[in-house]
């Protein structure tokens, strides 16, 4: 189950601002032609990813887009030359910089793309030498860096601005209403780990239920960092199971790494627990079973959505690239995005592609499949998050879509009020 932390720092990534980000620098000398232009030919253009250990079904999923725009010519005659592997950086800051530094100064890429890693230490680095690159936003390096595109837009932003969207909440809400009811009154507790990430989303994930009416019992960044085991629930259980006045919440949010997640849940689970129970990481089709009665939160559409004709092309296309339905995930899903975003702007960038070209683009972009991602708007990306998303269920043979995708809208977490996206 490969899955851990990529997932789970999206879970909290989709709802808070953690880390700043350094001033982007403008070092790099223009181009004289087209012909100088790393890593773009008048036939191609080379790119290649850089994920970290749960995110390396990500290539798989940007490979097959790749394939499937290849196998129409390409982009505006140019074919995509992606070096098909994600270049596992294994969450080390260090490891992740000299990768980027290789890929653009030994293997000469015009871009790198998908981008799928918190551990985006080499943001900075593309920035100065003028890189583009796409992927999940979940490294503050996709935020305030014009070279920088992600399909979710900038989840994680500066400490600075306080924004997070309202959709795990609203649809936790929306469940609610599915049941007869509404979240509005009802009690909610949030569980996170401690570290920084789990610190400031407690706050914000607690914001997400206060401002969906909910009534917050329980907030805490209880469980240690995931880089350490837990050998018992029992105490995290018995805190959630009485922190509504001595009874369950109505919900729990549990924002914590894959490691926690299936174990937490389960023990809760099995301490009786009847309310909704709702993580962001367990989706995944190995994982149908263990998730049984959990609820989990996408920042994108999935393939159970089978009405939605566009997402029925995605499966298609991954299964047209060799990646069967079964294996669809979020990494290959998020894959599959971050290379769709890349071909768009650089079609909009047009046939003399720069990095300057690409980067002026993006500026004034729109990035959406219609019901799947999006849309992601720039230049407010460059900051905010596209505040959308699905919530499934799994029923212990199937996951089943209990809210559809949706898009809500943008707040600041600590006043509880909007920010126009």
């Amino acid at each position: 189950m490969k899955r851990q932390k990529l997932v789970a720092v999206a879970a909290v990534a989709a709802l808070v601002g953690t880390f700043g980000l350094a001033s982007v620098g403008t070092a790099g000398a223009k181009v004289a032609s087209q012909s100088s232009v790393r890593g773009v030919t008048s036939t191609s253009i080379k790119v290649a990813g850089i994920c970290d250990t749960t995110g390396v079904g990500a290539a798989a999923g940007a490979k097959a887009r790749f394939d499937a725009e290849n196998a129409k010519g390409g982009t505006l005659g140019r074919k995509w030359d992606f070096q098909s592997e994600c270049n596992n950086d294994s969450d080390d800051a260090n490891q992740d910089l000299t990768i980027g530094k290789r890929l653009v100064q030994q293997d000469g890429v015009f871009g790198v793309v998908p981008v799928q890693t918190p551990t985006l230490a080499s943001a900075p680095f593309f920035a100065q030498q003028k890189v583009p690159f796409a992927g999940w936003g979940i490294s503050t390096g996709f935020c305030k860096n014009p070279y920088a595109a992600a399909f979710t837009g900038c989840i994680v932003p500066p400490t600075n601005i306080k924004t997070t969207g309202t959709t795990w909440g609203a649809l936790v809400d929306g469940l609610f209403k599915k049941q007869g009811s509404s979240a509005k009154g009802k009690t909610a507790a949030v569980i996170t780990e401690d570290d920084d990430s789990g610190k400031v989303g407690a706050v914000v994930v607690g914001a997400q239920a206060k401002v969906n009416g909910m009534k917050l019992v329980y907030a805490k960044a209880a469980l240690p960092p995931p880089t350490q085991t837990v050998g018992d629930y029992t105490p995290y259980v018995q805190a959630l199971m009485t922190s509504a006045s001595g009874k369950a919440p109505d919900v729990i949010f549990v924002t914590t790494a894959f490691a926690n997640v299936l174990g937490l849940s389960g023990a809760l689970l099995q301490a009786g627990y009847k309310g909704i129970l709702t993580n962001a990481v367990a989706y995944d089709p190995a994982l149908i079973k263990a998730a049984t009665g959990q609820s989990v939160f996408t920042q994108f559409d999935l393939p159970e959505d089978t009405s939605n004709a566009n997402m029925v092309q995605i499966v298609k296309d991954m299964n047209n690239g060799g990646v069967p339905t079964n294996k669809i995930g979020q990494p290959a899903l998020a894959g599959y995005f971050a290379a769709d975003m890349f071909i768009a702007v650089t079609k909009k960038a047009g046939k003399n592609l720069t990095p300057d070209s690409w980067a002026k683009a993006l500026s004034k972009f729109t990035y959406q499949i219609k019901g799947v991602v999006g849309p992601t708007k720039y230049p407010q990306s460059q900051t905010q998050g596209a505040p959308c998303g699905t919530l499934v269920t799994s029923n212990g043979t199937a996951y089943e879509i209990s809210v559809p995708y949706a898009c809500y809208k943008n707040i600041n977490y600590t006043t509880l009020k909007p920010i126009k996206y």
